[in-house]
């Protein structure tokens, strides 16, 4: 019987010494990926810094700003266009009605604000490429943000109208 028990305790206090010794490689591991991680986010730092912006703000626009304004515009009619029609919504009678109704437009609204995101990506990429002066990128930048904001009042305004909120 106190063999059984000593073979026991033995062989638990292996057990214990053989978990003591995985915990440590474990830990190892974990130092030697955080470590790692570091290393990536250094060279990404070091990257990121070599990709910064060329046009420091004292550049020049060197291309024709007349096609820039007309899309800039049109976006704007496009998401007041949006606006009105909902504005004009009724609610409908049956929730799953509502529902659909809500999906509809809120596909039409997701679509015109990733048109907008796609043309200030390209304005940035004009002003990193020195095609592009940072006072007029700032503006369309701008402009195209209030753009977005009727959009946001759309979606507000269909939230309301269907009283559904994704």
């Amino acid at each position: 019987m106190k063999v059984g028990k000593l073979i026991i305790i033995i062989g638990m206090s292996l057990l214990l010494f053989g978990c003591d010794n995985e915990v440590d490689r474990l830990e190892d591991k974990v130092d030697l990926l955080e470590d790692k991680i570091d290393a990536l986010l250094d060279q990404n730092n070091i990257n990121s810094s070599n990709d910064s912006v060329i046009n420091n703000g004292e550049g020049t626009t060197t291309v024709d700003t007349s096609n820039i304004e007309n899309t800039i515009k049109d976006y704007e009619n496009k998401a007041n266009d949006l606006l009105d029609s909902i504005n004009k919504l009724s609610t409908p009678s049956n929730r799953s009605d509502a529902i659909n109704l809500f999906w509809e437009w809120k596909v039409e609204i997701e679509k015109l604000d990733n048109e907008i995101d796609t043309y200030e990506d390209k304005l940035e990429r004009m002003y990193r490429n020195n095609t592009l002066s940072y006072n007029d990128f700032r503006n369309y930048d701008y402009d195209l943000e209030s753009i977005e904001d009727i959009l946001d009042k759309a979606e507000d305004k269909l939230e309301f109208i269907t009283n559904y909120d994704d």
